[in-house]
């Protein structure tokens, strides 16, 4: 039985080839992390290797065995990006070598602040030359991630610091701060195999969030959604595996030849796979050469590494030592969360030259030298929540191609990579502060920025200036049709939003149904007013035998063409069918005969109508289809009943 207790910590090496990083693992654990053939061959580490460390308090460690030789170095990379504590292995001997200070730069890139330094192969030099290489160890460590890493002189011949090594490494747990378990599941794939009986195994580290026996996750980049079989961590089954800790996860659905390393697992539709990344980049201090804009590079995140170019935002080239704001194009899908880790190494040679911080996925290239792109990336790379957070909801409504919408806490959760709950609280304290507006609109919550609103509600009293200029003699326009002069791109939610807004401030209000500026009235000139009500008059006279728009217009001259829409929109006649109005006084008076006819004589007939208003078939039929679509009448056959 497992007395152990698994912490949420992954140990990795580093360190240039046969300095004995294999070796001091097995002196640490008793377990060889070669595992491939031709490893065991050439006495020398080609890929990733894994153990766990027991220590004397119980407590149970992952460790990652990563390869030293130059040509491995992106074998390396795949397990460096998941390590919390880091076991610097530097041979005493040979002391500090080329892979020593890349393997440094990329541990100081990669943020990682906790680890020791094993002088391995102590038994093989004297004491003055032990303290030489210790005092070039310093210098180089000054500056960096590891400044204050303590040194441990070791030998996995005589045995010697081996078990102060496992003290320091107790006491160096209890420093590290365990990442985050409110965080949505994530795992990047560094193995892919198949186990007879079980199926398809892949191992990684658990970024974020826990994963259980039955669950459904998603394989990104292919999108493919399987279930969980079983679990295994550090050796041994489990029920459920959790963020800070590697796993061996039994997948159903998939075989093993279908997967590579650089796949991710997550909850079904959490990541977004993408090819375009928003990030902060620094270029080491000793790079050979200044990196300039749209040079090719090879990008490496997690266990994954893509070719693409880098797109310098706010400069041309970028100086050793120096860091800019940058979007990679890269040549094959990755899946990112904001805040991951990556480094860049030359497209050929290839060598480590800088590396930063993921700050978003794009689904478009940005312009360079753009003030706003540039104020908004500095926002993302601030790290503050609250107004990255802000900023995902203004970049919502300015994302260029893409339809404007209103974002849900799960959305906020996935671009923010933030859990949902979290995601929560920080949005309702941006609604307590009144930067964010919530609406409650066909029974959805709708939440928009202030400044999203704000710019809404200038364009729609734009709008309607322009159309009560245009139409004059008009009360308003509808709702629907503002939608359609507002443009496609907008989300008829955001818009019903802003209406309610400024329904509320007084700004606009709404008569029949019809949409206007608070403070606009019909201007009616005394010669339009007497065109109009003479025009009336000659529907009220005519009755249920109204004159036609072309008799109208002959009659009473191009103006009558804008006093027309007025009469209709006072309501004094109606459009039965285009070209085809009745004074209203003519229209009720006609439902009161056909209320009495059919109250008294039954369903009534095209002929019994016409005979009853004395009109001919050509008013009869559109009349009568207009009382069905008004919802007087219905039609049973070839009559009409009442509704």
């Amino acid at each position: 039985m497992n007395t152990h207790h698994v912490e949420h910590i992954i140990i990795g090496t580093a360190g240039h080839i046969d300095h004995g990083k294999t070796a001091l693992v097995k002196a640490l654990t008793g377990i060889d992390t070669d595992r491939l053939p031709e490893e065991k061959q050439r006495g020398m580490t080609i890929d990733l290797g894994y153990a766990y460390l027991d220590l004397d308090s119980g407590q149970r460690v992952s460790i990652v065995d990563v390869p030293g030789h130059e040509r491995f170095v992106k074998n390396m990379l795949a397990g460096a990006t998941s390590i919390n504590l880091v076991l610097f292995v530097i041979a005493a001997d040979d002391g500090i070598m080329p892979q020593t200070i890349e393997h440094l730069e990329i541990i100081n890139l990669l943020g990682i602040r906790h680890g020791l330094v094993a002088l391995t192969k102590k038994d093989l030099v004297t004491d003055e030359w032990l303290a030489i290489v210790q005092e070039d160890i310093k210098n180089i460590l000054k500056g960096t991630s590891l400044e204050d890493a303590p040194i441990v002189p070791v030998s996995t011949v005589t045995g010697e610091g081996i078990e102060t090594c496992k003290m320091l490494i107790k006491n160096l747990i209890a420093q590290i701060k365990i990442r985050d378990d409110a965080r949505v599941f994530r795992l990047p794939i560094d193995r892919s195999f198949t186990i007879s009986g079980y199926g398809c195994v892949v191992t990684g580290p658990i970024l974020g969030g826990q994963i259980s026996v039955e669950d459904e996750i998603e394989i990104f980049p292919v999108k493919k959604i399987v279930r969980v079989r079983g679990i295994e961590v550090t050796g041994e089954r489990v029920a459920a595996a959790f963020a800070g800790q590697r796993a061996a996860i039994n997948l159903s659905g998939i075989k093993s030849a279908e997967i590579k390393r650089g796949y991710e697992l997550s909850i079904p539709g959490y990541l977004q796979p993408t090819k375009i990344v928003d990030a902060s980049l620094r270029l080491i201090k000793n790079a050979k050469n200044p990196l300039k804009n749209r040079a090719r590079i090879r990008f490496h995140m997690n266990t994954s590494e893509v070719m693409g170019r880098v797109i310098l935002l706010d400069r041309e080239q970028l100086n050793p030592g120096e860091e800019a704001l940058c979007q990679f194009l890269l040549e094959n899908f990755v899946t990112i969360e904001r805040e991951d880790r990556f480094i860049i190494r030359s497209y050929s040679p290839a060598y480590t030259i800088g590396g930063g911080k993921v700050l978003g996925y794009n689904t478009t290239r940005l312009k360079r030298f753009k003030d706003e792109t540039l104020k908004t990336l500095k926002i993302l790379a601030s790290g503050n929540l609250s107004d990255i957070v802000e900023q995902v909801y203004l970049n919502n409504a300015v994302r260029r191609g893409e339809r404007p919408f209103a974002l849900t806490i799960d959305d906020v959760s996935r671009r923010v990579n933030i859990h949902p709950s979290i995601a929560k609280g920080v949005i309702e304290e941006l609604i307590t502060k009144g930067i964010l507006l919530k609406f409650t609109i066909d029974g959805k919550n709708v939440i928009v920025h202030r400044d999203v609103i704000s710019s809404l509600k200038e364009r729609i009293l734009d709008t309607l200036k322009a159309f009560h200029k245009g139409n004059p003699l008009k009360m308003g326009t509808d709702e629907t049709h503002l939608k359609t002069l507002l443009g496609k791109n907008l989300n008829p939610l955001l818009i019903t939003a802003a209406f309610s807004s400024l329904r509320n401030e007084k700004a606009v209000k709404v008569t029949d149904n019809k949409l206007s500026l608070a403070n606009f009235k019909i201007e009616v000139s005394t010669q339009d007013k007497g065109i109009a009500d003479k025009i009336e008059g000659l529907f009220l006279k005519a009755g249920f035998t109204p004159p036609s728009m072309e008799e109208v217009y002959t009659n009473f001259g191009a103006s009558s063409k804008a006093v027309i829409p007025l009469l209709i929109e006072q309501k004094k006649i109606v459009v039965v069918e285009k070209g085809l109005c009745f004074h209203t006084m003519v229209l009720d008076k006609l439902k009161e005969n056909i209320r009495e006819y059919i109250k008294k004589q039954g369903p009534i007939s095209v002929a019994q109508f016409r005979d009853l208003t004395k009109t001919s078939r050509k008013y009869a039929v559109p009349l009568l289809e207009y009382f069905d679509a008004v919802h007087f009448t219905k039609r049973t056959g070839d009559a009409r009943i009442l509704l």
